[in-house]
């Protein structure tokens, strides 16, 4: 198993902007599915759950198919695997009839700063349907990412951490409104940064330590020097094994007597945040929609195609990523006319599995 950095590691050909991606692929389309394998979305092997060998995959169909004899019981008698799958069954382009080409240019335009349906409808031809639909896959993965955001900090890193409010939200009817709260850290020199809006489902979270202790302990690495102002739910981060320094904002926003001791990071964050958030049309429902891809377009500014696809992959798990014997593996299909030898044109094609 590839490790995050070898995973991450951009692939020859990812430096491409947005509209040589448009021209790459929409001229090339069949090569849309080796971009997406290379990045592995799609498998790149693929093993028969009876015979476990390795499938050969047919093309133009999308199907990975084993075909190959085997002894039937204690007899002489050799019959052919007719185990077949579809090159797309499980990964994020699984049940889709749109070609590949369509879909890569779709999440090209997606995580563009600026988008908007109209050009994919007017564009790819697309129904309304369609495209929203697509929206909420892609978003699917921002939002996989945002939960799954990895650490930060490290023995003598400087991490500022603080909360601000960043919406009224509306439940259920009437005018019942509440306050919601963003709370986050970033790494004074590396910029790195984790964020969490403080809600879970419908529940609003409070910002008591027994709410935030936990995330800062999920998110930043023990060691780290945290930066932060005189909440009282920060107090106990000298406890929890964290090097912690305050700064109370009551009097100063900068220690007048350690000028490195300060929160001016995330206030820069938080001013980029909120800026982005005041864009008129975005609907309070789907705010965390919104913010996962946003803050995973700010964290991916270069090659972020190449990082999407990645996470993609790591959301919806390629067959060739998936254990040869697992519970639910997909059984072979009788078809009558099992598959036969590649090297032979008139060979009847593997039933599919999925259409």
């Amino acid at each position: 198993m590839a490790s995050e950095e070898e995973r991450r590691a951009v692939c020859p050909g990812c430096d491409v902007d947005y509209l040589r991606v448009i021209k790459r692929f929409h001229s090339e389309p069949e090569e849309a599915v080796e971009f997406f394998r290379r990045h592995g979305v799609l498998p790149s092997e693929v093993y028969c759950p009876d015979c476990q060998e390795p499938c050969k995959l047919r093309k133009d169909k999308h199907q990975w198919y084993c075909g190959r004899y085997k002894k039937y019981g204690n007899t002489k008698k050799r019959v052919q695997c007719s185990f077949c799958v579809s090159d797309y069954k499980g990964s994020f382009l699984d049940n889709t009839h749109l070609p590949a080409w369509q879909i890569l240019l779709f999440i090209n335009h997606w995580i563009q700063k600026f988008w908007n349906h109209d050009v994919i409808i007017t564009c790819l031809k697309w129904s309304t349907k369609t495209s929203v639909d697509w929206r909420s896959f892609c978003s699917e993965v921002t939002l996989s990412w945002l939960q799954n955001q990895p650490p930060i900090g490290g023995p003598g890193v400087v991490v500022e951490i603080d909360e601000t409010f960043f919406v009224r939200a509306k439940y259920d009817r009437g005018r019942d409104l509440r306050d919601v709260w963003l709370f986050g850290g970033i790494e004074r020199v590396g910029k790195r940064f984790f964020l969490v809006f403080l809600v879970k489902g419908n529940q609003v979270l409070d910002r008591s330590a027994a709410t935030l202790v936990p995330i800062i302990k999920k998110f930043i690495r023990l060691g780290s020097i945290v930066n932060s102002d005189g909440w009282a739910a920060y107090r106990r981060l000298a406890d929890e094994g964290y090097t912690h320094r305050v700064i109370n904002h009551k009097e100063a926003f900068v220690d007048p007597d350690d000028p490195t001791i300060n929160t001016q990071t995330i206030e820069r964050l938080w001013r980029d945040v909120k800026e982005w958030s005041k864009r008129p049309g975005l609907r309070t429902e789907y705010f965390e929609q919104y913010f996962s891809r946003y803050l995973f377009l700010h964290a991916n500014r270069e090659q972020t195609l190449h990082h999407f696809l990645i996470d993609a992959a790591a959301l919806y798990t390629p067959q060739s990523d998936q254990p040869r014997e697992r519970p639910g593996a997909v059984p072979a299909i009788p078809t009558g006319l099992p598959p036969k030898d590649d090297d032979d044109p008139d060979d009847p094609p593997p039933r599919p599995l999925y259409l």
